[in-house]
């Protein structure tokens, strides 16, 4: 799985990491991954350049990939082999409390 920030940002913040076109190809690299390996790209927004340039370099070196997102047709969805698109309702997305 590949999150804006690599495996810290799961549970620290790592600010402005999510706008790195870089950083997720070399995040990714640190793991040795082949043309053996899937890499899943996680972005609600599906728009996070950090995912989605990492999908590309991935695409390019005949990595199997997938993502979620919750935009459907989102350019992570479209750089993805293939995509997750779960349907959420907006208070989700905005932080919005369920009742």
């Amino acid at each position: 799985m590949l999150i804006a920030g690599g495996d810290h940002a799961i549970r620290h913040a790592v600010e402005f990491a999510e706008d790195s076109l870089t950083q997720g190809w070399e995040d990714l690299k640190q793991h040795n991954i082949t043309d053996k390996d899937v890499v899943v790209g996680i972005a609600a927004s599906g728009t996070t350049p950090y995912v989605i340039a990492a999908l590309e370099q991935c695409n390019e070196n005949n990595i199997i990939t997938g993502c979620i997102s919750c935009n459907k047709n989102s350019p992570l969805s479209l750089t993805a082999q293939f995509a997750v698109e779960p349907i959420v309702g907006l208070s989700l997305l905005r932080g919005g409390v369920l009742e």
